[in-house]
């Protein structure tokens, strides 16, 4: 019978919380080679914020809040090279977004937190936000002020703000 080998803190798993360590450093590196090859896929292969892309979207916010941690008031916003980009290179673009250089209103949905949409003309049965939550018109979501409490959300947002379509 093979022996159990005893957990090894050096390569950073622990397997109660079923976490692992990376190095800050490490993952970004992974982050910016994702991003190279993804941009060389035929056009349209990517859905934006679908699957593969909304995990490594999650690895980059972690990638920015241990930046933001480590350089305090000397950090300089996200680093956008390790988020989706909006040429039409690889992505499927949804219609209506940040992106396409309209201006997006924040809504409060009782019971799911704020979330940013196209704009406030609502037609139809049900709201979609940018994330693709979508909830009824009974669910009186009431507006609100500044970004929006969803991370999908606020990152669509800032990713129109920051750079437009086209931009790396």
């Amino acid at each position: 019978m093979p022996k159990k080998l005893a957990h090894d803190p050096t390569y950073g798993y622990d397997p109660e919380t079923r976490t692992v360590r990376v190095d800050q450093h490490h993952l970004a590196r992974l982050l910016l080679m994702f991003r190279s090859l993804m941009r060389v896929q035929p056009p349209g292969r990517w859905r934006h914020m679908d699957d593969y892309d909304l995990s490594f979207e999650r690895l980059a916010d972690a990638v920015d809040a241990s930046s933001q941690i480590r350089y305090g008031k000397r950090w300089t916003g996200p680093d956008l090279r390790m988020r989706c980009t909006t040429t039409e290179a690889a992505y499927e673009w949804p219609t209506g977004a940040p992106y396409d250089g309209e201006a997006t209103l924040t809504w409060m949905v009782p019971g799911y937190g704020s979330h940013a949409t196209k704009d406030e003309s609502f037609r139809g049965v049900t709201h979609k936000a940018l994330c693709g939550f979508s909830w009824e018109k009974d669910d009186r979501p009431r507006r609100m002020e500044g970004l929006p409490e969803c991370p999908e959300c606020r990152r669509e947002v800032q990713l129109g703000a920051d750079r437009p379509r086209g931009a790396w």
